[in-house]
């Protein structure tokens, strides 16, 4: 059984060095869909990292995946409730984890973010954005105590579960977790309005904020280590990119993103990085990533297009679209998936998976889902 999973993750490796593995490898992306594939709801399992563990290797009896990209829910709701309530919040039938954006910041506080991010955080944006630290000592003191208590209790279950599928011969190819400067102010502190506005009018402050977060972000890739594995992957997710032209990414979101990616590749690390939305008119930039570092997620892009124009500095990740899977016959998807396969996996460099992460239970037809997983594994042997 220890055969099965380094076969499994040997294919993964073996294709992000853009060689060929034995078969194209298939990575399930998905997170609160593998709780209602096993009929329970994400409040079903806050307080019980078994029965969710368990929740997420269900699919494990049915389906063949080389990997997987969460080993469990990744956000801990309960944290933001001991603090008064927060973005994440369970959806209203339970099922499963929703987001909802708050803006905290004025424009005009870019001189203390750009100063100390850390005091400005903990000082002014925490008291407006958590109720709970506005009351007086001790209350305050008690609440920041229960969070911490959460949090703890998630890194944990982070590691355990982990080690959980691993005894399933299942890799989980994310992580830690990285960000883009230019995506922490518009994700926590000044909103999607917010940043758009300011790379206009406060262009030269928005520029220094980015800056000043860099060590910060490193700090928390690193985790008091010295240096990066290899695998598994630092994720990055990148959110404002698709929204932005070509001058405005080079100017404000490139430079800073682009040193963290250099210092991780320095550090010994690599990259899981999602492109989220369509990158088509930024792909200059992504043939500037570091070389034989990255992973990346297509979503909007034609697949097809980006092996020509990236594929060689990066591997692709993607293949098929939710849609598809969830509204086209099962002929129509598994026809698809040898398209993909034909076009993108001669000389490896491509990982087969869905162009968005599964979270409720109608996003795919489950026999369509299974027709392409057993599509992959016969017709992408190399």
């Amino acid at each position: 059984m220890d055969n099965l999973y380094q076969q499994r993750l040997n294919r993964f490796l073996t294709t992000a060095a853009h060689q060929e593995p034995d078969c194209v490898p298939f990575l399930h992306v998905a997170e609160t869909w593998n709780l209602s594939y096993a009929g329970v709801k994400a409040i079903d399992v806050e307080n019980d990292k078994h029965k969710e563990f368990e929740a997420f290797a269900k699919p494990y009896e049915v389906f063949d995946f080389d990997g997987i990209s969460m080993p469990c829910l990744s956000r801990d709701v309960n944290m933001y409730g001991a603090l008064g309530g927060g973005a994440y919040f369970y959806s209203s039938d339970g099922v499963t984890i929703q987001h909802q954006e708050y803006v905290f910041m004025k424009d005009d506080e870019y001189p203390k973010l750009i100063e100390n991010p850390i005091k400005f955080a903990i000082n002014e944006i925490f008291p407006r954005k958590f109720p709970e630290l506005n009351k007086p000592y001790p209350a305050n003191k008690e609440a920041l105590k229960k969070a911490l208590n959460f949090y703890n209790s998630y890194i944990q279950k982070m590691v355990k579960a982990g080690e959980f599928h691993a005894s399933k011969q299942m890799p989980c190819l994310m992580g830690g977790i990285g960000q883009a400067p230019f995506d922490i102010i518009m994700d926590y502190f000044r909103g999607f309005k917010g940043i758009m506005t300011d790379m206009r009018r406060h262009k030269q402050e928005v520029k220094e904020a980015c800056e000043a977060l860099v060590p910060i972000i490193m700090a928390s890739i690193l985790q008091g280590r010295e240096k990066l594995d290899a695998y598994p992957y630092v994720f990055f997710p990148l959110h404002a990119p698709t929204f932005l032209n070509a001058k405005q990414f080079e100017t404000l979101y490139w430079p800073t993103f682009r040193e963290i990616l250099y210092q991780v590749k320095e550090l010994g690390g690599k990259a899981m990085i999602a492109l989220e939305g369509d990158w088509s008119h930024l792909y200059t930039f992504v043939n500037d990533f570091p070389e034989e570092f990255a992973t990346v997620f297509i979503e909007k892009d034609d697949i097809i297009k980006a092996k020509k124009e990236i594929g060689d500095r990066v591997t692709l990740a993607g293949g098929i679209e939710l849609g598809m899977l969830r509204s086209s016959s099962k002929e129509v998807c598994v026809d698809h998936t040898k398209k993909i396969i034909d076009h993108c996996a001669p000389g490896g460099g491509f990982i087969f998976t869905t162009d968005k992460s599964l979270l409720a239970p109608g996003d795919v037809k489950i026999e369509n889902y299974l027709a392409v997983n057993q599509a992959v594994h016969k017709y992408g042997k190399y």
